[in-house]
């Protein structure tokens, strides 16, 4: 089964909630995935909120920016395991699936992020490759933008060939835009506010915020109460 069966998406509200709960929760496990290659590397957890995160004071390593790359190293493993899933999976349900994981893993953000010379795969090529007199720096940004695309723009291709809504166009830029947009102002506006204020701020397990870590328990519980909604996020049209 390859894509000669294409897939429509059904955009139902309890559809595209749980989907948009799948996205906050692979956000945070890219962020789980920062901190915890620090713990391995380090020895002892670092400092995070939603979005920031540090490793811990007294980490004295060689290349710390192993775990810069691990967010999007995980980020990047999600989107082809989605195409993949989606290309080759024997079931519908697997399908599904696969669109889910590509559009779910901000591709979009990763693709903005790295145009925009920000973001942590030029962060962690800038305090590689950049010369004293940062007269390369338009280069490593460059260089960034180049990886990034060609790892995200194939699944987005497979995915976007795959769909058959009626203005599919308009329906897949705003599943890529839309969701980025409900994180940013929820995650790393709303939630790091209150986190910035001393809300459940204090810190228990992982160098990790309560609030951040009952916000990955709440995306966790509904993402796998809600799973039969994204294995029938797409169907094929009978």
């Amino acid at each position: 089964m390859s894509l000669t069966q294409p897939l429509h998406l059904r955009l139902t509200f309890r559809n595209l909630l749980i989907f948009q709960f799948f996205f906050f929760l692979m956000h945070e496990l890219h962020e789980l995935a920062h901190i915890i290659t620090g713990r391995i590397l380090c020895g002892a957890w670092g400092t995070r909120d939603f979005n920031v995160w540090q490793l811990c004071e007294t980490c004295n390593i060689s290349y710390p920016q192993i775990a810069t790359f691990a967010g999007p190293v995980f980020t990047f493993i999600m989107l082809w395991l989605g195409r993949y899933w989606l290309k080759y999976g024997k079931s519908t349900q697997i399908r599904s699936l696969g669109i889910v994981f590509i559009l779910g893993n901000m591709p979009f953000g990763r693709i903005y992020m790295a145009a925009t010379g920000s973001g942590d795969e030029v962060y962690g090529l800038r305090s590689l490759l950049m010369n004293a007199s940062h007269s390369n720096l338009i280069w490593i940004k460059l260089l960034g933008f180049v990886i990034v695309a060609l790892i995200c723009v194939p699944p987005l291709i497979t995915a976007y060939r795959a769909i058959v809504n009626k203005h599919k166009l308009i329906i897949f830029i705003a599943l890529l835009i839309l969701p980025l947009v409900l994180d940013t102002i929820i995650m790393l506006v709303f939630l790091n506010g209150l986190i910035t204020k001393g809300i459940l701020n204090q810190v228990y397990i992982m160098g990790t915020p309560l609030l951040v870590t009952l916000w990955l328990l709440s995306c966790l519980i509904i993402v796998v109460a809600g799973y039969k909604s994204l294995t029938h996020f797409a169907v094929i049209r009978g």
